[in-house]
């Protein structure tokens, strides 16, 4: 069986859903029976044990095998026809979808991650058989707490992801006259401590106008956490309103949804609505499935 490269950047500002989801499901294919490594650059890992808590070897991209199956984020699209091998270009957010590779390689796979990605890919990578690749929720870290054991009133935000409309919505709010809900503001935290917030909060506030992977509103779901605020345009398919979420694109919708999540029973049903919706995502469904059939049609 050919061995799995993962390539992720060096370094970054803040941890990428994006990445810290291909580790994920490289962690996933070892659990599985396969081998597989991550890649960097400079062969250092400078991701692992503050942000991903992965336990997968480091090596050097340019140390890879002939024979390995490289898995190349979009982030690195360009670097495709530099592949000798087999490789698969897995494209997670609508903003890095580029042509600057030979598609029609039949050593070439495309993976999307969401309903948008998959009808972006079709059109821009013709005659590729693209499929929509399962993001891993670690339910693990995110463990589902009931709204009724969460700290009342607390909202997380994410004010790198539209910090403007974060701030027009509780200006709106204010406004209302209503004080139930406080920003919790996440910033450069550490993965453990992030995980730990996600516990307490009852609420998740989505302000980004695109995503990627979109990994927050869906860890949220997975620990109770109820998502309202925007969908990314519908890269957050996993926010269906008045089922799993409460959306609108615009402020005065959201400062209307803050008021409705007041309610201790919409939130607890929208929370339990989330969470059933969310499982399939967790590492032993789909993620598996998907996976077992891959390394099936490998062996």
């Amino acid at each position: 069986m050919s061995r799995y490269v993962f390539l992720v950047p060096d370094r970054v500002k803040d941890p990428r859903g994006g990445i810290m989801n291909i580790v994920r499901h490289g962690e996933l294919a070892v659990r599985l029976g396969a081998e597989a490594v991550l890649a960097t650059d400079s062969g250092k890992d400078p991701h692992g044990r503050k942000w991903f808590l992965h336990r997968l070897p480091v090596i050097k991209w340019r140390e890879r095998r002939p024979d390995d199956i490289c898995v190349i984020p979009d982030l690195f699209s360009d670097r495709t026809d530099a592949v000798a091998g087999r490789c698969i270009i897995y494209m997670q957010t609508p903003i890095r979808l580029y042509n600057n590779f030979d598609h029609t390689r039949p050593d070439l796979a495309i993976w999307s991650d969401s309903p948008l990605m998959f009808e972006k890919c079709t059109r821009l990578y013709p005659g590729k058989d693209i499929p929509i690749v399962p993001n891993i929720v670690d339910s693990a870290a995110f463990p589902f707490v009931s709204q009724a054991k969460r700290k009342p009133g607390m909202m997380i935000v994410f004010p790198r992801k539209g910090s403007d409309f974060i701030g027009d919505v509780f200006a709106g709010y204010a406004r209302s006259g209503r004080r139930y809900w406080k920003p919790r503001i996440l910033s450069r935290m550490r993965f453990d401590k992030l995980a730990q917030v996600f516990g307490t909060a009852q609420a998740f506030l989505a302000s980004a106008d695109v995503e990627g992977c979109a990994l927050p509103p869906q860890e949220s779901m997975a620990a109770g956490v109820v998502v309202c605020g925007k969908n990314a345009n519908g890269a957050n398919f996993c926010m269906q309103h008045g089922k799993t979420a409460l959306v609108s694109q615009d402020v005065s919708g959201t400062v209307e949804n803050l008021m409705r999540l007041e309610d201790d029973g919409l939130r607890e049903r929208l929370a339990d609505a989330a969470y059933e919706f969310i499982s399939r995502y967790f590492p032993a469904a789909e993620p598996t499935k998907f996976w077992r059939r891959l390394l099936d049609r490998d062996a």
